[in-house]
């Protein structure tokens, strides 16, 4: 089990731990939103004396930040702007202009501005070949002093999907896995159990359909989150994650049966209903309000998406009844196997002219009192760094039921394949998962395309 995920494991446990010991009495501190969090935030910028007098003698600076979190108001886009707002409050030199979109469309204005040598100041960026690598190997991020945040909590080994070659391009923010989330109530009004196994997730979605309510619903349309569920699928299958890998690097196949049997069983699920009538058409806002506004029963998606319980967007029946499970398992796989890996950070560009600001930006970002906390204390994700100090005692039942799915990790993905290699194969494996569930391919082109497709990906990094 890779390093990072060891340390963060027993950060984790400590967590429960603390959590399982904690009464209301232990904390005057609850759950409190991004707005609540303005209130006191790590002030790093006039600690020393004198400092007021410097920025009334600072030269203005606009910092372009680009971000992938949309919502500005509530989950970790209310976290970030929250922190950018006492950011600038604090440094009254600074204007931070916030240009932030859904993921797809990140990815492709990312491209647009990579293209022109004129990426923002600050962008949102994930530790994963697919994304970081072109951008590294084309010189567009700056390298970063890992001295500057080694005083932040960081868990050991969380900038590995960030470096290259010994050097630092990146900071991580957080760490994601892929669970299922569902509707209590809906479970417990229609006198059904959440799904243990793959069967059982099928057998419930059935009579979810005949009860006339959605089953699950995921952004199929996007296409990232279907290899991500075949990693699953697969590992089912074989009850390791290694085939993936070991196939990406040429030292297996894609062709190999436990491949083809789990597109056939994927297959399967689709045409017999376990997703939502034109799931493959929904993208990632679509597919949450469905979700959100009680309009289905389960929603595939990572544990980002913590902030759930407490996103003021959705009626409070749905908070008060929004649990997690982990993914259904099968006769040669845990609960505890999970899809696991290092999530998002921020990078800053080469080109940028406000370096050095950005850099001071990204240090106050990540001062344990701000990012560290509010992303716990909100609700809205698991940070990358130690958050055991925070805890309230008062964490939402959809936060201790994370903990304790995570707490129970027996083997983890690491990097999702698709994330792993070349853009060009993540664009063909997401393409590959549409066409099979659409009929124009079978289970063993599938297969044969896949390994066709890692070939090429394997050339092309030679």
């Amino acid at each position: 089990m890779k390093k990072w995920l060891v340390m963060l494991l027993s950060i984790v446990f400590l967590s429960l731990t603390l959590i399982a010991c904690s009464d209301d009495s232990s904390s005057t501190e609850g759950n409190t939103t991004a707005e609540e969090n303005t209130e006191e935030p790590a002030n790093t910028s006039n600690e020393n004396e004198g400092a007021e007098e410097e920025e009334a003698e600072a030269e203005p600076v606009t910092l372009s930040f680009f971000t992938a979190l949309p919502d500005r108001e509530s989950g970790m886009g209310g976290v970030e702007q929250a922190i950018i707002d006492a950011y600038v409050a604090e440094n009254p030199h600074v204007k931070i202009e916030v240009e932030a979109l859904q993921d797809e469309p990140f990815k492709d204005k990312i491209k647009i501005y990579s293209s022109t040598n004129d990426l923002p100041d600050i962008i949102q960026a994930w530790g994963q070949s697919s994304f970081i690598a072109p951008l590294i190997d084309n010189g567009l991020l700056h390298e970063l002093d890992p001295a500057d945040f080694e005083d932040k909590g960081f868990i050991e080994g969380s900038f590995g999907g960030f470096s290259k070659d010994g050097k630092v391009y990146g900071v991580p923010k957080n760490t994601d896995f892929l669970p299922l989330f569902i509707n209590k109530r809906m479970f417990e009004e229609n006198g059904l159990e959440p799904p243990t196994t793959e069967e059982e997730l099928i057998a419930v979605s059935k009579e979810f359909n005949d009860l006339g309510i959605n089953p699950v619903v995921t952004n199929g349309m996007d296409g990232w989150i279907l290899p991500m569920w075949f990693d699953y699928a697969l590992q089912r299958e074989t009850g390791s994650f290694d085939l993936m890998d070991e196939a990406l690097a040429g030292e297996a196949s894609y062709t190999d049966q436990a491949v083809i049997d789990a597109a056939t069983k994927m297959k399967k699920m689709v045409d017999e209903g376990v997703f939502a009538e034109g799931f493959l058409t929904a993208d990632y806002g679509t597919a949450r309000n469905l979700f959100g506004q009680e309009q289905a029963a389960m929603y595939l998606m990572g544990a980002w998406e913590m902030g759930l319980a407490t996103d003021e967007n959705f009626p409070e029946s749905f908070r008060e009844d929004v649990g997690v499970i982990p993914y259904p398992v099968s006769d040669n796989a845990e609960a505890g196997d999970l899809v696991i890996y290092q999530g998002g950070g921020y990078s800053i560009a080469e080109n940028s002219e406000n370096k050095e600001e950005a850099v001071k930006f990204l240090q106050y970002f990540f001062q344990p009192e701000n990012w560290a906390k509010q992303a716990w204390q909100s609700g809205a994700g698991m940070p990358a760094q130690n958050f055991d100090q925070f805890l309230t005692g008062d964490e939402s039942d959809l936060q201790k039921e994370m903990v304790d799915i995570f707490n129970s990790v027996t083997s983890a993905s690491g990097t999702p394949v698709l994330d792993d290699s070349t853009p060009e194969f993540k664009e063909t494996i997401m393409s590959l998962h549409q066409q099979l569930y659409t009929d124009e391919i079978t289970p063993e082109e599938f297969a044969e395309q896949l390994e066709a497709a890692a070939a090429k990906a394997r050339e092309a990094s030679e």
